[in-house]
């Protein structure tokens, strides 16, 4: 036969090998080839490797098209090269693996080249491997190379958001494209077919090509299944078999498995190695390329199809992993299988971050409880509520939590059905119902009677001190935590008692700062020694959070990137944007309005909570620069924060809102509601966030009296003691609330925050100001001028690689495409590059990245 040339990819070769040559100690890459199915990807893989074997370590994986994804799978392949991973696989143990991954990535001297194909089918625990990975890629001196159909990746596939969180400065990107008419050419004229028909019905496409050319007889508009049934048919008749056999399952089978098949030998597996329809490497066997398998399956009768499968369910050993055992017994309706396998693969997948498949296990599972024994039930309604629930299935985690409670109580089994009620609560708070989740979370409680046993009370009222700290309720929370501490004991849940400190911790700080910094210290400690990495990562969050709201800068920082820090490294995603946020508004105080936006912007497409931090940091610098982004940002926020009730959630809007509105002398503020804001932070213990949004009601004069309780600087501005109120703000690093307490003393003094609003870059408001003095009588110097305001600098690198894009002329459509991000995230990038260029337009953007050379350094 004419098997599959690399032609036309001497350019793609190079480059790899140049990125290879480039490797020092650090600076490992990503490196994502995409192309649709037949281009080549895997060939051109394959050839790099080869290239390389004797100056890199080499590995290659590949994830494959089960309905659900065996965990982990290209992981598993590359095991059989680097034996240390399996022993993490065996137990399950993400982090460790990844580490195990990236000690081989950073080995010396020589390079690790670690490839995994077909990424467009990887599991939810492979796409968070190689998100944490890739992060840190560039500290290892390693490439991981990925290929994926470009055509199977559209805006919602979870392959997008991981290739976007990827730093742009440490990924290449490959596309590949078809041959040419001189390519086709060499392949097809052998086979006496007429190379232009052949380009015209493949375009170019290396695996269509050579199917073509190796049928021969087959006519350039023959479909692939044609050419493929062709050549098939040439085999003998134990071979055929072989193929349409192994054709209905999408997985690679060991040698050994395979030739347990009945009428399966040596000399059959060999015949279709070398006819081309299947692969033997490594003890292996595959089909050379999935379009041949997908051919050939297409071509069986349902019938054929399911008695085929269920020779492989029969004859698969034991060990063969669940995924694929599910996926032949799903099919067959083989259900007493399932029903065994079921529940081991949800809980496996589940333990390695597989949230998804895990939650497809619980699905195929739930026609069928009934076959469970009654104590089995239970907790897998328990189990399959929470994955509803990690997955955004919210609702769904509500209804089998109702099950689950349901079960539980038929049975009497109090202990369950309260820890049961535990979570319904925290499902539905997450819902926004507060009413029912503090219901169940008082059921909780009652439901273990009179005499409760220590860890099952604790739990119940941990749920309860929960409620009441979102709420802000600070005594309630107390009481209840103490009364936790008062039950702890050698047999207490850690998990309950680090939450409960979090929460005391966290309350004491908003009544009386820094007066919870020693329960959120301990909860930080106990976390740690236990392993419990969210409750580490949040006890951090939470000093950040109290310490920026008391304007305690210093301390604020350093809590927020050690939150930061130690949520990436735990693979905390949520809290690791919440950090950032939170450290943007920390740098947004500081006057570092560069980085506090760019950080925002990184953010700003995350969780809820989330946005209300980063879109009223945008928002704000933005409406002080005199940008039009900053109605859309906090509009949005606004919005969002409403349906919270939370004053925390609440302020950071209304804030920037109300500053806005004095700004641009806007009359639309919804001066009511930022009132009730005011008032509702000053119940719960807040001083500083009421303080600044009642400074901003009294300027736009929406302010009756000054409400007791407000920090000291915001009350003595508004007392008419700015000067005071400005060496407050000097004194705690926050140059922009000295700036408006300055310009409210005397000329000199106005003329100097003026001089501070400039240096900020806060243009719009020093233009009002400058409006206001003029308007006084005083003497204002001439502004500075656009071109010394602000200077083509300090574009991060995905700013940049979105400057070049837009020197491209892409739409924002492309670049989200090109890029893996949501459009809507391009659009915010869009927005810094112009502002950090001082242009209006995409045109004046890239006209100015010449003049200043920023195109040349793009990515």
């Amino acid at each position: 036969m004419v098997r599959r040339m690399l032609l036309e990819r001497d350019g793609q070769l190079q480059m790899l090998g140049g990125i290879v040559d480039g490797l020092g100690t650090t600076g490992g890459k990503v490196v994502l080839i995409r192309g649709e199915a037949g281009i080549g990807k895997s060939s051109l893989v394959h050839a790099f490797g080869q290239a390389h074997a004797a100056g890199a370590h080499v590995a290659f994986g590949a994830c494959d098209d089960l309905f659900i994804a065996m965990p982990l799978s290209p992981f598993w392949d590359l095991a059989r090269a680097e034996p240390s991973l399996r022993q993490p696989l065996d137990d399950g143990d993400r982090p460790r693996l990844i580490e195990a991954v990236l000690a081989l990535l950073s080995r010396r001297p020589r390079p690790t080249i670690l490839a995994i194909d077909d990424t467009h089918w990887a599991d939810a625990a492979t796409l968070d491997a190689i998100r944490t990975i890739g992060r840190r890629i560039a500290r290892t001196n390693g490439l991981l190379v990925l290929t994926y159909r470009d055509g199977d990746v559209d805006q919602d596939h979870p392959l997008r958001g991981v290739m976007g969180d990827l730093p742009a400065g440490d990924v290449v990107r490959i596309q590949l494209g078809g041959l040419s008419l001189a390519a086709v050419t060499s392949m097809v004229r052998p086979a006496g077919l007429e190379p232009a028909d052949v380009l015209a019905a493949t375009r170019g496409n290396p695996f269509l090509v050579s199917e073509m050319a190796a049928a021969r007889d087959s006519a350039a508009d023959s479909t692939l299944g044609d050419s493929i049934l062709a050549r098939l048919r040439k085999l003998s008749a134990e071979s055929q078999d072989l193929v349409r056999t192994l054709a209905v399952i999408p997985e690679p089978l060991p040698r050994v498995d395979v030739l347990r098949l009945p009428g399966v030998g040596d000399r059959e597996l060999d015949e279709c190695v070398q006819r081309g329809f299947l692969e033997d490497t490594g003890g292996r066997v595959a089909f050379r390329h999935d379009l041949i398998r997908r051919s050939v399956e297409a071509s069986l009768p349902t019938g054929e199809r399911v008695a085929r499968l269920r020779i492989m369910l029969e004859r698969l050993p034991e060990d063969t992993h669940a995924c694929l055992l599910i996926y032949c017994a799903v099919l067959v309706d083989d259900v007493d299988r399932l029903v065994e396998l079921a529940p081991v693969s949800a809980r496996y997948n589940a333990a390695v971050g597989g949230h998804a498949e895990a939650l497809m296990d619980f699905r195929l599972l739930g026609p069928y409880l009934d076959r469970l024994s009654p104590g089995d039930v239970g907790p897998v309604l328990d189990e399959w509520a929470r994955e509803e629930f990690l997955t955004d299935n919210v609702a769904e985690a509500i209804r089998v939590n109702e099950r689950a409670r349901a079960h539980h109580r038929a049975r009497g089994d109090r202990r369950s059905e309260s820890a049961a009620l535990v979570q319904g609560a925290h499902y539905h708070e997450n819902a926004g119902r507060r009413d029912s989740a503090e219901e169940l979370a008082r059921d909780a409680v009652a439901v273990l009677g009179e005499h409760p046993g220590g860890p099952d009370l604790a739990r119940a009222l941990e749920a309860n001190a929960y409620l009441h700290m979102m709420a802000g309720d600070v005594s309630q929370v107390i009481d209840l935590v103490d009364r936790i501490e008062r039950l702890a004991g050698p047999d207490i849940d850690q998990a309950v008692l680090i939450r409960s400190l979090n929460h005391r911790g966290l309350v004491t700080n908003i009544a009386s700062y820094p007066g919870g910094r020693a329960s959120l210290d301990d909860a930080s400690v106990r976390a740690e020694a236990a392993g419990q990495w969210y409750e580490h990562s949040r006890a951090l969050l939470n000093h950040a959070w109290a310490a920026s709201e008391a304007m305690d800068l210093p301390i604020a920082a350093d809590y927020a990137q050690r939150a930061i820090a130690s949520a990436v490294r735990h693979e905390q995603r949520g809290l690791e944007a919440y950090s950032k946020a939170l450290h943007a508004r920390v740098l947004e105080h500081k006057g570092r309005w560069d980085e506090a936006s760019d950080l925002a912007r990184e953010v700003v497409d995350g969780s809820a909570i989330t946005q209300l931090i980063a879109r009223p940091v945008i928002g704000a610098i933005e409406a002080r620069r005199g940008r039009a982004d900053a109605s859309v940002q906090l509009a949005r926020a606004w919005e969002m924060a409403g349906a919270t009730r939370e004053f925390q959630r609440l302020a950071p809007p209304a804030i920037a809102m109300a500053e806005q509105a004095w700004i641009t002398g806007s009359t639309s503020v919804p001066v009511d509601d930022l009132r009730q804001v005011v008032t509702a932070g000053l119940d719960r213990g807040f001083r500083w966030s009421p303080g600044r949004l009642a400074f901003w009601l009294w300027k736009l004069d929406a302010l009756d009296e000054i409400p007791a309780g407000i920090a000291d600087p915001y009350r003595l501005v508004i007392q008419g003691r700015s000067a005071e109120a400005a060496a407050i703000w000097s004194t705690l690093g926050v140059p922009y609330e000295r700036a408006l307490a300055l310009m409210h003393g005397s000329p000199a003094e106005a003329l100097l925050a003026l001089e501070l609003f400039e240096s900020l870059g806060a243009s719009a408001v020093a233009a009002r100001l400058r409006r206001t003095l003029r308007a006084r009588g005083v003497s204002v110097p001439r502004g500075k001028g656009r071109e010394t305001r602000r200077h083509a600098a300090g574009l991060t690198a995905r700013q940049a690689e979105i400057l070049a894009l837009l020197d491209e002329h892409l739409t924002t459509a492309e670049m989200a495409d090109r890029l893996f991000i949501s459009p809507r995230t391009v659009e915010n990038h869009v927005a810094a590059v112009l502002d950090k260029l001082d242009v209006a337009t995409r045109e004046e953007a890239v006209a100015r990245g010449r003049s200043e050379g920023l195109l040349s350094t793009a990515v």
